[in-house]
């Protein structure tokens, strides 16, 4: 599970971002959390553990694997 304040690396429409996880709710299985300054006006969405390593990645480097793959991209998921 997250701790607050993990760094979380996403891409926005291409570009490699990174933001921390706050908010965290929920057990080892499954949780929610939001990215600390993602979010558009009407406020941060909700992510889902089942993201990490597909839309949200734990390191830089694990998110440059996923660069040029499109599904991948954090805005495609909404």
């Amino acid at each position: 599970m997250l701790k607050e304040g993990t760094t979380i690396y996403f891409y926005v429409q291409g570009y490699l971002m990174q933001g921390k996880a706050v908010h965290i709710q929920g057990d080892e299985q499954a949780y929610t959390f939001h990215i600390e300054g993602y979010g558009a006006c009407a406020g941060p969405h909700v992510l889902h553990s089942s993201q990490l390593h597909h839309t949200l990645f734990l390191s830089e480097e694990e998110a440059k694997l996923y660069q040029n793959i499109e599904a991948a991209y954090l805005e495609n998921t909404f």
